[in-house]
């Protein structure tokens, strides 16, 4: 007599992964010293990143975020994100300033994916601001 046990874990569907674990997680960097020694009369101030960098990290990372599923009966999206990218290049906050009405559960999807870009260290040690917007249509 043989026994039949169903396959179930075979069958069942595994619930996909969240967009941002498709991202690896960015290693920190040693946040970069800021030394002054300004000439006589000149002013020195840390400069944080640059726009190409930041564009840079930010770009290598928001495609993924195209995964995170489409809100219902949406067929555009304005939202701007503000962030901060700590010294050591990882970003350390992300805040959705604008989410133009967005579902609680897409605004976290693309705020996790946002806080996997890496960026260069820098020299501000309290980190550095960014304002950066995403516009969505499907």
């Amino acid at each position: 007599m043989r026994l039949l046990v169903p396959l179930l874990a075979l069958t069942a569907q595994a619930a996909p992964r969240p967009p941002a674990d498709r991202l690896p997680s960015p290693r920190p960097e040693p946040c970069v010293v800021f030394t002054a020694d300004p000439a006589e009369g000149e002013f020195a101030a840390p400069a944080g990143l640059d726009y190409d960098s930041v564009t840079v990290g930010l770009n290598r990372v928001l495609p993924t975020a195209l995964y995170c599923p489409r809100p219902a009966g949406v067929a555009r999206l304005r939202m701007t994100f503000e962030l901060t990218i700590a010294c050591d290049g990882r970003v350390s906050r992300v805040d959705c300033a604008r989410d133009d009405g967005a579902p609680a559960d897409y605004v976290a999807c693309v705020s996790s994916v946002i806080a996997k870009a890496d960026f260069p260290a820098h020299d501000l040690p309290d980190g550095m601001a960014v304002t950066y917007p995403v516009n969505v249509s499907w």
